[in-house]
């Protein structure tokens, strides 16, 4: 069985635009996404706070394709091409496969991927401070209770992401590179023979 992965997405901003309505100027920041290559630290906890797992990995976007990975502690690799979404899990080597638009229904990254019309139709946005946002699903059976942006000026830089018993994932981006480092093969995912697909 493929193991869960805490949570996939990431992106960069623009510079902060003047205080306007929370919806218009994260769209804005959405819409500015492009290429980002950097690295992330990922902590997951449980309902009381404790601290589950952490982990490391790095991250390619060019929208709306990405590249997910992680290093530590197990190798999973998420790539999404525009048309699919794979997860494959090297140790267990296994690899599910899935529509694109079926993979980001109520997923975080269909907030940063998306268009102005999923933002619209499916969460209620505010502002928590001049550079964080919190986006809760309008959905009454959401998976998630609310995704938090925080951006640095120019680029995202936290994402936080609660479930609906109190269990959260924290995302922190850093290491940014050059967004020259970012390829078409990164959005590949070329598989050793053996390999079982789902």
């Amino acid at each position: 069985m493929l193991r869960l992965c805490g949570c996939v997405l990431l992106a960069a901003g623009m510079a902060a635009p003047a205080l306007s309505d929370p919806r218009s100027e994260l769209q804005e920041r959405l819409d500015a996404l492009g290429r980002l290559a950097a690295d992330f630290t990922q902590a997951q906890y449980g309902t009381r706070g404790e601290l589950l797992e952490t982990a490391h990995g790095r991250v390619r976007l060019a929208r709306p394709k990405f590249r997910w990975e992680l290093f530590e502690p197990y190798r999973q690799i998420i790539v999404a091409d525009g048309e699919t979404l794979k997860i494959y899990d090297p140790d267990l080597e296994q690899v599910s496969v899935r529509p694109i638009e079926e993979a980001l229904t109520d997923a975080p990254l269909a907030v940063l991927t998306g268009s102005e019309a999923t933002l619209n139709a499916e969460y209620e946005v505010a502002r928590l401070e001049p550079e964080r946002f919190s986006l809760r699903p309008l959905a009454d059976d959401a998976l998630i209770a609310e995704i938090i942006l925080a951006f640095d000026s120019s680029r995202l830089s936290r994402i936080a992401i609660r479930g609906p018993l109190g269990q959260r994932t924290d995302v922190h981006l850093n290491r940014f590179e050059d967004v020259s480092v970012v390829q078409p093969s990164d959005f590949e995912l070329n598989l050793p023979e053996g390999v079982e697909v789902y």
